[in-house]
């Protein structure tokens, strides 16, 4: 338990990515445009479509979508990225948080 209050900011980031990653995965079947409450997911995710395309797929092919990983796909792949993205930012804010606490206390005697 003690684990879990002292790396709040961690699980609160880790269960956005979650939830935006799936939510994205919903939103992008129903519209075409990006979920504002997940650019920075969506963004990377589109990246990591793209490059896996063109280093594991076939790029010239007229059906490169199908030439790369299920998992790799959009929309599929808002899912991970979104996780990854949220999960590593909500890492180094609680780094921070925690070292600037740390400075802040004072000495336990």
């Amino acid at each position: 338990m003690k684990m879990v209050t002292k790396n709040k900011l961690l699980a609160i980031f880790l269960i956005y990515g979650i939830v935006m990653g799936f939510v994205s995965l919903w939103w992008w079947n129903n519209s075409d445009s990006i979920l504002f409450l997940n650019i920075p997911g969506m963004l990377l995710a589109e990246k990591v479509y793209s490059v896996s395309i063109e280093l594991l797929g076939d790029p010239a092919s007229g059906q490169a979508h199908f030439s790369i990983p299920w998992l790799l796909r959009i929309p599929q792949v808002c899912v991970p990225v979104s996780i990854l993205f949220w999960g590593l930012l909500g890492s180094a804010v609680q780094v921070t948080t925690n070292a600037l606490s740390r400075k802040t206390m004072p000495p336990k005697i």
